[in-house]
Order: structure tokens, then sequence, then C-alpha cells
């Protein structure tokens, strides 16, 4: 990732004339100049953005895409330094196809805004290139224009047509016939649609291929397929040879093969075919064999190298071939796999197969779901929602080790906040969803990022931000103390994927989340030097308990109803309720115990059907020293997934639903069962919580307090022969491994140096590689 910013922005946004912002359009763009000499020998940045994305040539060498997803008031842009290699040449072209989404309806309101291109190419704080009126720019002929829309989450399908490709990226293309570039605003117009440009904040993404691990049918359809199997695994990059054959040259036929890549990839697929006399080709993907045709491609005569613009996300994917005169050669089925390029990663291991896959599978979902941005599923939305990207960087925290993702997350968050002080329940662009629980947790993700990192500054940056958004809070408090009108029209007061709690009114949920917020903000307060503020959202954090405690909590049984409504205390009382009182502080911890005794064991309240939830239920068995039963819920609810199939995390799942079935709109384990039209996610994050838990209950390390110089070591949890694990930090690995002999258990912690270790009274493993050394009670 290269940082230098243009010395002054002098490009202007363009869009081929008399086609701005009609939707689902391709435009491809040209500019020209001579090379001064001795230009290899200088730092030659190009800076660029487009709206919605771009692929970038220079002198027909593919250079990279963009930019990151983002509000259009917050404009991202890419620098690339241009090779020594390109700039031996007299002349200099430059090339991009930009893909612009419109503003059809899409739920999350993403992918919003004016079409434009942006491109400036400058030498030491010189101008060499930027983008005017003189670029040359057509709307391309590749992309069919009246594609179906993928689904209402989400974009376009996609139909290309190879017979239309004329190597309009090339140094000497003539594009005489090209029309002009229209100017559609100036770079950071003040009330303009980009009114700022902001350097991309982490690096780009990683990519890497990979391949299909089987074939899961073949289907002749009246045609022909023939060695369908020697594309497997990429054997032919190893000195063997494809040899897949279809043949679909009787009317009618449609021969198709489907694969299996074995788990969840994120990217797109390529293919390299030789078609003598063309033909069609249409790919269909799935999270699962419900499979969605996406993209056709028109064959054209001869050699064809194919991939989609946009990005794909499947387990399964099926090329079915049709209308080809002869005879179709697949030489190579490949995915180039994409995500967020992380530095390091840790790992589990243990003498427990099913655990080490369970986490491995956490480790793997976040993988799929790290991108530009954090995601809740890659497939269905690929958007920013609050309470996905807060679980996610506490996995990220333990596995990765890396804070960059989750920092820039959480300023994009910041950037789209609402008038009135809320922040939006996702993004990265504006929209209206508002709900009030991820407002809280958006607030409680700086503190654990802050927590984690000891990034103050960002907190400093963001402090304005969140006092509005903790005053938005208070401003929701009626008579009564507590959050009121938590189920306004217009709002989503989410708490869990369940009908089971009660969510009218004065939602307990919620003002636990209110009380919890406030003590992240007296603590953030107090360590940016602001005693009196910290002071104040102490008393009211007080207050609030109080008020939570003599209105909610039910004095017959100990448990804390799901709300108010109006003035009646609502007779229904749920896990997800007491749970958060639990992990709020707001139950004294002698009530968790009861808690967990009285109606957690033995399983007198609603069950917990969706995997997100039970992130705060492990958190709260563990911290009340009640590991053994965290460990029993995470090989029981993900194992049962295991044991039905699963290779990514899935975004709901009912234990109790027929063990036949997975999350599907016909079969179940989903809030959306029968309702077509709605995607259901087979790789959802916020599910993976195990990532973080599983480590953190089987070796004992709190990693929460990182960003002060100290972990925690407990006990760790020995129902197994052994296990070790990695965390990646900053300062370098923290290791563990522990084995158990009868009743004897052995072991040591590594640490390296800078990281204190406090360790709890009898703490029964070494301690090695560290300085300093203290124990807690």
């Amino acid at each position: 990732m290269i940082n230098n910013k243009p010395s002054n922005w002098e490009a202007k946004w363009i869009w081929p004339a008399g086609d701005v912002n009609k939707p689902d359009r391709y435009a491809e763009f040209r500019g020209t100049i001579q090379v001064p000499e001795g230009m290899s020998e200088r730092s030659v940045l190009l800076h660029v953005s487009a709206r919605t994305e771009y692929m970038l040539y220079v002198n027909g060498m593919y250079i990279g895409r963009g930019p990151s997803p983002c509000d259009s008031r917050w404009q991202y842009y890419d620098t690339y330094e241009i090779a020594d290699e390109l700039l031996q040449s007299g002349e200099l072209t430059i090339a991009a196809v930009v893909y612009h989404f419109g503003t059809d309806s899409i739920v999350t309101h993403q992918m919003q805004g004016s079409s434009g291109f942006l491109l400036q190419l400058e030498v030491e704080g010189g101008l060499l290139l930027a983008t005017d009126e003189s670029w040359k720019c057509r709307i391309s002929n590749r992309w069919g224009k009246q594609a179906a829309r993928s689904h209402q989450w989400g974009g376009y399908n996609e139909v290309y047509r190879a017979v239309e490709e004329d190597d309009w990226q090339l140094p000497g293309y003539d594009d005489s016939a090209w029309g002009q570039a229209q100017i559609v605003a100036n770079a950071c117009e003040a009330d303009g649609p980009w009114p700022r440009l902001i350097a991309r904040e982490i690096p780009f993404l990683h990519t890497e291929t990979v391949f299909p691990e089987s074939v899961v049918r073949t289907e002749h359809n009246f045609g022909v397929i023939k060695g369908e199997a020697s594309l497997l695994g990429g054997s032919y990059h190893n000195g063997g040879q494809a040899d897949a054959w279809v043949d679909a040259s009787v009317p009618g036929s449609m021969p198709g093969i489907v694969y299996d890549f074995g788990r969840e990839v994120v990217g797109r697929p390529k293919f390299h075919l030789q078609a003598p006399a063309g033909g069609v080709l249409r790919i269909a993907y799935g999270e699962s064999l419900e499979l969605q045709y996406l993209d056709t491609y028109i064959l054209k005569p001869g050699i064809n190298r194919l991939s989609p613009f946009g990005r794909r996300a499947a387990r399964f994917i099926q090329l079915t071939f049709m209308a080809a005169p002869e005879p179709v050669s697949i030489q190579e089925f490949s995915f180039e796999l994409s995500h967020y390029p992380f530095t390091q990663t840790g790992y589990f291991r243990s003498s427990d197969k099913t655990l080490d896959r369970i986490w491995d599978v956490s480790r793997y979902t976040t993988l799929m779901n790290s991108h530009d941005h954090l995601e809740d599923c890659p497939w269905r939305e690929k958007a920013l929602w609050v309470v996905d990207a807060v679980v996610m960087g506490k996995i990220i925290y333990s596995t990765f080790g890396d804070t960059a993702l989750l920092r820039k997350c959480l300023l994009q968050g910041a950037r789209i906040q609402n008038e009135d002080g809320s922040i939006p329940g996702t993004g990265p662009e504006s929209n209206p969803f508002l709900l009030p629980d991820f407002c809280a947790y958006w607030l409680l993700g700086v503190q654990d990022y802050w927590k984690y990192s000891g990034d103050l500054a960002l907190v400093e940056e963001l402090w304005p931000h969140l006092v509005r958004l903790i005053d938005w809070f208070g401003a929701q408090r009626d008579e009564t103390g507590l959050f009121a009108r938590a189920d306004r029209e217009g709002w989503w007061c989410f708490i869990d994927w369940t009908e089971d709690v009660d969510k009218r009114d004065k939602v307990a949920g919620i003002s636990m989340l209110h009380y919890k917020s406030l003590g992240a903000m007296s603590a953030m307060a107090e360590a940016l030097g602001h005693s009196r503020e910290a002071e104040d959202w102490a008393q009211q954090a007080s207050e609030l308990r109080q008020a939570i405690r003599s209105q909610l909590r039910d004095s017959r049984t100990g448990l804390f109803a799901d709300c108010i409504a109006g003035d009646e205390l609502s007779t229904s009382f749920t896990l997800q309720t007491n749970f958060l009182a639990a992990w709020s502080g707001v139950t004294e911890p002698e009530e968790t115990k009861r808690f967990l005794a009285d109606y957690y064991a033995p399983g007198r309240l609603p069950a917990i059907k969706g995997a997100f939830f039970q992130h705060i239920v492990l958190e709260v068995l563990s911290g009340a020293g009640h590991s053994s039963e965290g460990l029993r819920l995470i090989e029981s609810f993900w194992g049962d997934m295991l044991s039905r199939g699963a290779t990514t995390w899935w975004e709901t799942f009912d234990q109790a639903s027929p063990v036949s079935t997975i999350p599907s709109t016909y079969q179940g384990n989903t809030p959306t069962y029968l309702w077509e039209g709605v995607p259901v996610s087979l790789c959802h994050a916020w599910s993976a919580s195990p990532a973080y838990m599983l480590p953190r209950i089987m070796m004992g390390i709190d990693l929460a307090d990182l960003g002060s110089g100290y972990i925690q070591a407990h006990p760790p949890l020995a129902e197994a022969d052994w296990a070790e694990a990695e965390y990646p930090t900053p300062l370098g690995p923290i290791r563990v491994r522990w084995e158990k002999e009868g009743d004897e258990l052995s072991g040591w912690l590594e640490a390296p140096e800078g990281i204190e270790v406090r360790t709890a009274d009898s703490y029964p493993l070494q301690v090695r590689g560290t300085q300093s050394q203290h124990s807690f009670g």
C-alpha cells in the first residue's frame, strides 16, 4: 500500500457523454501520453478512483482493481507505483473498465451514487496525465445491457460477449471512433457527489489460485462430456494436462458439470476454453447445491479466457454449455480466491480433532468474510453490519493479530453517523437501518479495539462521534429512566434473530447495552483525561443499572423480563435477555451463577437457535467459571453443524430441526423459511466465535488488555489429552502448550518481550520468555 497523496487534485470525474448515471453500465476509458526521458529513474504514481469499481491496465498490463467500497461523501482512491519497465517505451497508455451499479433499489443501500471515473498520473509532484474531457471513452459492447438482477441484496447478472473483444486496452489501439468524456464533477467539489477523497486505509487484497476438488455430477443432457475429472486439483499446472471436452452441438443440448471446491471460495472463477466455432457457456453458483445462474458467456471462435467482473462466492459451481457447433475443450478451470492480507495466522491444535476442526472452520469463515471491510456474508450482501464486524474483530485479534481492518470499519461507521447521533446498523454507505442495539455494539467495539490495540489516537479521533452517540442513547430514556420505544416504526430492535424475545417499548436488552456503553464511555473518557465526563457517565450508569434492576427484574424468579410495554411488565423471560443482563454487568456474580444453574443448565427457557448470540453465552459462561459448559456448547452446537456437512458456519441453525436439513428457503434453519427471493447465507462470520472462545476456554489466555501491555493467563480447561495454541501479536507470537497425564497437568506459556503475563493464583504452567510476571486472585 502506497500512502503518497497527490500534491493537488487536478483530475476531473468523467463518464461517457449521454450515459451518466444509467444503471448496470461498463464504461471503457483510454488516456495516452508520450513518456518523457528519464521517467524510469523517477517515482511515477497513479492515483485512481471510480464509482462503483474499476479494473486498471497500463500498456495492456493488468495493474489492479478497486476502490474499497465506501460512502460517496468519503470516497476512497488507490495509488499505484508504475513499474520501471512500463516507462521504457515512448508511449504510455492507461486504460480502465469501470462498472457503475446505479441507483436501483438494493436492500442494504449499497453501491449507490453517481457514475464517475477519476485518475491522476504524476511524478514527484508534477502532473503527467489526468482525466478530463480529452479522454476517449465508450460504453462497452462486451456486456449485455439487459441483464437481470441477481437478487435485491446484490447487483446484476453478467452477460458477456467475448465476440466483442477488440484489445481495447493495448497501446496502439485505434480509438478514433470513441467519444469524448463528459466531466461530471471536479475532484473534492464541496457540493458535488464526491466532496472528499481518502487514500486507501488498508493493503490491497491477497489473491491466490485454487482448484475444484471433486465432480458432484455430470449432466449430458443430449450432449457429451469427457475428461471432466482432469480439471480437479490443478494437476495440469504441475506437468499434467487438462483434457475436458464438451460436445453441445445437438440442438437443445445443455451438457453440464457441477464442481465442488470443498468449502466456500470468494473471488472470481477463471476459464480457459478452446471453442473452434463459438457457443454459449453459463455459470451457476451455490453455497449449497441450490444453484443460481449468474454469468453467461457468448464464446468467440478460438481461444476464450474468461472471468466475471463481479466478485462471486460459492462452494459449488456448475458449467453448462449450449449452442456450440463444434466440441469445446476446457483447458483450465480455476478460482482466484481473494481476501484481506493478514500477515500472521495463529493456530489451535489438540488431541480432540473435532475441536480442531471447529476452530479451523471458524478461522476460515472469518477469512472468507474479511475483504475491503468486514462482511456479514460474502454472497448475499457483502455489507458492513456493525455487530458482525465487532464479533469478527474479537476473532481477528486472537487469530490474526490484525487491527487495521477493524480500525477502518469503525471509522466508516463514524463517517455515516446520522444527524441525531445514532449509527446505522450497516454500511459502509449511508442507509436507514437503525438498530438501537447495534449502536451500542459499535461503541463497545471501539472500546474493544482500544483495549486490544492501545490505539488511543483512534478513540480521540472518534470522540465527537462517541459523545453524540451516547447523548442519543440518553435522549431515548423516558420518565422511568429506561430506553423507551425501541419498537418505533422504522427501527429494528434486533437483540437476536428470534421471535422468542418480546421487543416492545422499553426493551430490557437495549437498556442493558446502554448501561454497558456508559461504562465504556467512562473508561475511555478517563483514558483521554476527561475526568469530569468520566464521573458523569459512571453516575449515569449506576442510575440506569438501578432502574433496570428495580423495574425489569422479577423478584420471585430473579429473572429479567424482556420488556415493559407501557406500564406492563412482560411475562416473557428469555435466555437472551438474561444473558445480556449478565454480560453487561447488570446482575451480580452470584445471581449469574443461580441463573445458569436454575434456568440455563436445565433448559427451562426457550433455546437459543442462532449462532450469533452464542458468543455472548460463551463469554458469560467463561467469565462465570462455567468453562466446561462453554466447551460442551461448542462441541454440541458447532459439532452438529459439522455433522450436517458445514465447511463454513451458517448464519442460523436450529439444532432441533431434522438432521437431514441445512439452512435453506425450503428446508428451514432460517428465519426466512419459505420466503422466496431472500438468499440464505451458509458463510456467516458472526457464527465463528469459537475461533477466539475455544482457545480462551481451553488455553486460559485473555488478550483483551493487550494494548496496556499485558495478558491474563487463567488455568487451562484440561478436557483433552493435550492442546497447544499460538496467538499472533505485533510484538511476536504468544504460545501455549499443555498436556495431561492422569491428574497431572504440565506445560508452558511463552510470551515475547514487552508483554507482561499476569497469571491467576496456582497457575499450573511454566511461564517463560518474558521478564515480567504478576499474579491476580
